[in-house]
């Protein structure tokens, strides 16, 4: 029986988290957020609403509204059909080829977008590209060949970084179901693939929910990718516009107006994600749980191989292998294999003075942002779920609300904001570390919150009532459960932390330069080579650091 005592220790611990968790948000979210609403609002001649009338009343900024959530659907829908087969395949069947198909979504996830896009378009803009020069020059086969700058090449790009989200936090879900509730269906019955439509599938919806949900605000965030294909095409979309605004004389208002917009889509799509999960119940670990069988998928199994191998032929083989070999070349064409060469390395190791310094920044950065939005990130998720106090709701929307909002937008917000208090940020490591983990929080809020509404709180009742302590609970019954979804959402704001460019090119200084923008710098001059062998170093960095993470987490992120 719980004492009185106990009792009022755990309110104490419950409000001392709570005033931590409204703190690191105030700090990370409302203030930025704050910043947008005031310069929104705010005219030369006071309150005003023009630039709202402005935003909703012309062809200028509504069809990009239009285009972004254009973008945005199909990508989380081609997310959920690329993502999830393949989850369910790596977790519950004997496909073989596991790792292959895992590597794909991990490999798919590290690539920049923007870096990706760039790839694409060597391949397959109408012209020059190089695939549509073979096939509609050599091969003569021009119904074969496929205009990148159009709404379908943007889709494309995007949902190759996308679908893992589905992806890792459907196979962690899948992988942690209690087997016990479909052993019981085909004791009844059921054959295994009405049981794994009707048992398991409800079970992991939380986790492809929140993994649709973070594929389709990221898709309509991202800047690079939509500047380098979508413009191009004449597709502009609301980060290209928001961007463009910033042009002199800046359009702070307007600006501050469209991004407003971003939050409310991100709150109307929380919001029925959260009304369907509150009408079920998804509890998957139980006190008796017990691993699952794989499914034997008999030839099918070949068919479901041949699924992974095309989509990592599309997502890997092809950005990657493009990169490699314009980073190599001297001349990108069909025949760049005649000038191999590795002056562009050479380059951007020994001569390209910013290197160093940019690989020293962005690998503290990432690591310190990480960790700081998972611990943040858990703080909520707990909050939410395993509290009554009165809040709990909103701290989850805030939390959510900076996913909507682009990086320059956010940046720009730090700027306005931290250049008005007598502290000096602007051009130092911090405010980067700001920008970074007041953006990413949301990943680690929405992993968090996937993995701990699967642990059942008896288990944790149960503990307690026994007599151990609320941090004797978290270290042995709750962490340990929770552990793989918590791997995934690092993983999840560590790798967009490295690529980060849409805040960082706004609030770096020669002294905190970034990966991202080393990268950008080079592509603005035309170095479309030395480009792609920085890309290239990148991702040897980003796949390093992995390895380490995975070495020092004991594996555990080789099993979310």
């Amino acid at each position: 029986m719980v004492t009185h005592n106990s009792q009022h220790g755990v309110v104490r611990l419950e409000s001392v988290v709570m005033v931590l968790a409204v703190s690191c948000l105030a700090v990370l979210v409302v203030l930025p957020v704050g910043s947008l609403l005031v310069s929104a609002f705010w005219g030369e001649a006071g309150l005003t609403l023009a630039h709202f009338r402005e935003a909703f009343s012309s062809r200028l900024y509504l069809m990009p509204l239009l285009n972004s959530l254009i973008l945005g659907a199909w990508t989380g829908l081609f997310s959920v059909v690329i993502g999830l087969p393949l989850a369910w395949a790596v977790a519950r069947t004997n496909v073989p080829g596991k790792g292959l198909i895992t590597a794909t979504a991990t490999m798919s996830y590290l690539a920049p977008p923007f870096l990706t896009a760039i790839a694409f378009v060597n391949l397959f803009s109408p012209n020059a590209g190089i695939m549509n020069v073979l096939f509609r020059d050599v091969l003569g086969l021009p119904l074969l060949t496929f205009n990148v700058f159009s709404m379908s090449g943007l889709v494309l790009v995007t949902v190759m970084h996308t679908f893992p989200f589905i992806f890792l936090l459907a196979r962690s879900a899948l992988q942690s179901v209690d087997a016990s509730y479909e052993e019981a269906a085909q004791i009844l019955g059921a054959s295994k693939w009405r049981t794994a439509w009707s048992i398991t599938a409800p079970l992991v919806a939380p986790a492809v929910l929140s993994g649709t949900l973070l594929a389709f605000v990221n898709a309509i965030a991202l800047f690079g990718s939509q500047a380098i294909i979508g413009l191009p095409a004449r597709i502009v979309t609301l980060p290209t516009r928001i961007y463009s605004l910033f042009d002199y004389p800046p359009e702070y208002g307007l600006a501050s107006a469209l991004s407003l917009l971003f939050i409310l889509i991100t709150i109307t799509a929380l919001y029925l994600q959260r009304s369907y999960l509150a009408r079920r119940s998804f509890i998957t670990l139980g006190g008796k749980g017990s691993r699952p069988q794989l499914i034997d998928l008999g030839v099918w199994r070949w068919v479901l191989l041949g699924f992974g191998i095309f989509i990592f032929l599309i997502a890997i083989v092809a950005p990657f292998g493009t990169l490699i070999a314009v980073s190599l070349s001297n001349s990108w064409g069909l025949d760049f294999w005649k000038g191999l060469t590795l002056k562009h390395y050479h380059f951007i190791i020994f001569e390209y003075d910013v290197t160093q310094r940019a690989i020293v920044n962005s690998l503290y950065l990432a690591t310190v942002a990480a960790t700081l939005a998972i611990l943040i990130g858990g703080l909520v998720s707990w909050i939410d779920l395993r509290t009554k106090l009165p809040g709990r709701k909103a701290l989850d929307y805030a939390a959510l609300i900076p996913l909507g909002l682009p990086g320059i937008v956010m940046a720009v917000a730090l700027i306005r904001f931290w250049l008005q208090v007598p502290i000096t940020l602007y051009g130092t490591l911090t405010i980067l570390l700001l920008a970074y983990v007041g953006r990413y929080v949301p990943l680690a809020v929405r992993s968090s919150n996937a993995a701990l509404r699967q642990v059942d709180p008896s288990l944790e009742e149960s503990a307690q009532i026994l007599g151990a302590k609320w941090a004797q609970v978290m270290r042995h019954i709750t962490f340990p459960l929770i552990r793989p979804g918590l791997f995934a959402g690092w993983l999840l704001v560590f790798v967009p932390v490295v690529q980060e460019l849409s805040a960082s090119i706004l609030l770096f200084s020669s002294k905190t330069m970034t990966l991202a923008v080393a990268v950008y710098n080079l592509y603005e001059t035309g170095y479309t080579e030395p480009v792609a062998a920085l890309a290239m170093i990148n991702m040897f960095i980003i796949g390093l650091a992995m390895w380490l993470a995975y070495r020092l987490g004991g594996g555990a992120i080789g099993r979310i």
